[in-house]
């Protein structure tokens, strides 16, 4: 863990990845230590957990090809502002704005269902902060919840 210019304020803490889905286990085991040295609320820690698990496999999985040629890049920073958890995934892979998405539909059945696109209702659901920018040839998707969401229920 190191600190770094996160585009946060104040001090954060990154973790630097391969882009290798083995990865993503040692990305929610570096989170998980974060939330319990810090006391984060049960739900802010699922949620976030969760979303960064959803975020790390898909660009692991579509964010880059054989044909990219430079040396590929992708972190996690995380920093604790007064009323949130803010986590930015950063990556070089292919330009891709996850937010942008549209929801499909929910299936009727589990026999019609299709997988892709529910991870993002997910992240939408659960969390207060979920965007996404393009800087200096790197992709952002931020992902961030209120600390005083706690003690609202679930999202339906």
């Amino acid at each position: 863990m190191a600190c770094r210019d996160s585009g946060f304020e104040g001090e954060t803490e990154t973790l630097s990845l391969a882009v290798q889905l083995d990865e993503v286990g040692r990305a929610i085991a570096w989170l998980e230590a974060l939330s319990e040295r810090d006391g984060w609320p049960e739900r802010t820690r699922f949620a976030l957990q969760l979303s960064l698990e959803e975020a790390l496999t898909n660009v692991i999985m579509h964010g880059f090809t054989e044909e990219t040629s430079s040396a590929q890049v992708l972190s996690v920073d995380c920093a604790r502002q007064p009323d949130m958890i803010l986590l930015h995934v950063t990556d070089n892979g292919t330009p891709f704005d996850p937010t942008s998405l549209e929801e499909k539909p929910l299936p009727l059945s589990i026999e019609s269902a299709v997988i892709g696109g529910h991870g993002i209702r997910l992240m939408r659901r659960m969390l207060d902060e979920f965007s996404y920018r393009r800087i200096d040839g790197l992709n952002r998707l931020s992902l961030g919840r209120r600390l005083d969401r706690e003690d609202q229920s679930p999202p339906a």
